[in-house]
Formats: C-alpha cells, structure tokens, sequence
C-alpha cells in the first residue's frame, strides 16, 4: 500500500485554497508539469496565495495530501463546475523530463486511486483527466495521455484487482507492433505494442511506418511532405514511407477495431484519435494536418 503523509493547508488559508465544503464523486487527474517532489509540490501550493489547489501529489515516494477531502480544490479550469466542486485532484509528479521516476509516480497514483475508489465504493467511471473537465480542452495529464490514458485506467483496475483477461475473437485480445523510422538517428526505434507507449522521438521526423497485428490482417500508408500518399502496405511485409523524408499524414486499419492518433513536431501537440480510416469520417480518413511534420504515432485496439 502507499504511503500517504498529511501536509494540510492552515485553515487560515481556506479562504484561497479551498473555501467550499464538497461531497466528492470522482477523481481529477493531472501530471505537475515540472520535476519537483510531492512534498515540494504541496509545500508550494501551501505557501503561495494562488487561487490553485489539489488534494494529492504523488511521486516515486510516497504521496502527500495537502487538501482535506472535504473540501474544494482549485484544479479543474471549470469555476465551480463539477470538476472543482466534486471531484478529488491528484497530481502526478515528475512529468516534465518523465522516465523511471514518473513511471513509479504514475504506478503509485494508480495504487492511490484504487485504493480511494474501494474505500468509496466507485467504480473505474469516477476517474477523469483534467481535459475533461477544462472549457479550453487542456491538455493534461499530458505524459500519461502520451503514454495512453486507457493504458493508466488499466493500471487502475489492475491495482483494484478487477481487470479481466483477454478473451480470443474479440479486439481486447489484439496486439499491434509498430515501429518508426527516425530521420535524426537515422534508424529504426524499437517496437512499441499498442499504446503502452508512443513510436517516435518528440522533436524529429517520422519517415517510415513497420506495423503488423498478432492476428487478422493490417493495412496502411502514409502522406510523405511534399509527395503525397504512398501506396497501401499490408501487415509487415513491407514499410509504409520513404526513409529520411517526413510523413505529415498517416492512415491505418485492421481486421479488427482500431485507433491511431499522431503527434505533430512543430505544434508539440497530439492530435485526436481516429478510429479506421474512412474518407467520409470527421478527419477526412488520416491522422494528420498536411504540411505538418509527425514525430510520434500511437496505435491501439478500441
């Protein structure tokens, strides 16, 4: 079980922090955006007189409560929308630079939210990102979308014990492998399943697409900059791009149900989720703006 520590805002502070009386029902979740502690980061939100609370931060460590759970928190970008007024925030610590200690922090914050969802008697549906909430569509927790947001409420179930296996016949058991071409090294990256993690390096240009499915069948191409769309590639018996030129566009399908998304390089940002590709669905079919270089795809079953 993790370690929880009380570090409570002064009740001379409720006025700013937390002036409203709530009855919780769900969890917001966020990632800090920076590199500090949980301890740092609750002793911070204590000591400055910002209108901006939460009731948790995690790390590696531990996770430290800074918020009675009885009470508002200023996270959720709605006002005294639902997001604020009902849910408990819990931030995710060392997002900025990510790697082993964000990973702990994030497994920590998973065991955090089973374990508050048993006590309350919840169920996985009280857990929402702070992008849900936001009117301007924030992107947070932004590393744990990059890695996959159905990949963390899996992480959840699994630490509430009620994940289930995979049956067979269905998309649940699908597994797709994919890998990027990556014009600054110069190389392939290593294979990525699903969207346990992302193919590709934030900063340089995706070139070539490997993708093939552990049953059924796969299909995709991609827009090459200044070139067009290549021809449709099937499973891995060969790679969709030209090495060394950049992709700005990119369409994949399946035998079974499946999303895609990509991240644009020079807008640093993900865009959303396509499922098929379809040239009469609401993206025109492809993941992508024309002209804009990706950097990064994901690919999972839906």
């Amino acid at each position: 079980m993790i370690k929880i520590v009380q570090r409570l805002v002064p009740a001379n502070k409720y006025s700013i922090k937390c002036p409203n009386i709530i009855t919780p029902k769900g969890i917001t979740v966020h990632n800090t955006a920076n590199d500090a502690s949980a301890l740092n980061e609750i002793n911070y939100m204590i000591n400055n007189n910002y209108e901006i609370s939460y009731h948790y931060a995690v790390d590696d460590i531990q996770a430290v409560q800074g918020l009675p759970l009885n009470r508002n928190g200023w996270h959720a970008s709605d006002g005294t929308g639902p997001g604020n007024m009902t849910t408990i925030a819990i931030e995710i610590c060392y997002s900025k630079s990510g790697g082993a200690k964000f990973d702990k922090a994030e497994e920590n914050a998973a065991e955090l939210i089973a374990q508050i969802l048993k006590e309350r008697g919840w169920g996985i549906d009280k857990v929402k990102r702070h992008y849900d909430y936001a009117p301007n569509k924030k992107y947070c927790p932004h590393r744990t979308m990059d890695k996959g947001w159905d990949r963390f409420l899996n992480m959840v179930k699994a630490k509430m014990g009620t994940s289930k296996p995979a049956t067979s016949n269905t998309s649940s058991s699908l597994n797709i492998t994919y890998q990027t071409w990556d014009d600054v090294k110069n190389k392939w990256l290593p294979n990525v399943v699903n969207d346990r993690d992302y193919a590709g390096i934030f900063g340089h240009d995706v070139c070539c697409v490997y993708a093939n499915a552990n049953k059924g069948n796969i299909y995709q191409r991609t827009h090459t900059k200044n070139v067009g769309w290549l021809p449709v590639v099937k499973n891995r018996k060969d790679y969709a791009g030209i090495y060394n030129k950049p992709i700005d566009g990119y369409m994949i399908k399946a035998d079974y149900p499946i999303k895609y998304r990509v991240h644009l390089r020079r807008q640093n940002r993900w865009l959303p989720w396509v499922t098929g590709y379809n040239t009469n669905d609401s993206n025109n079919g492809y993941a992508g703006i024309i002209g804009q270089e990706i950097d990064a795809i994901q690919i999972a079953p839906r």
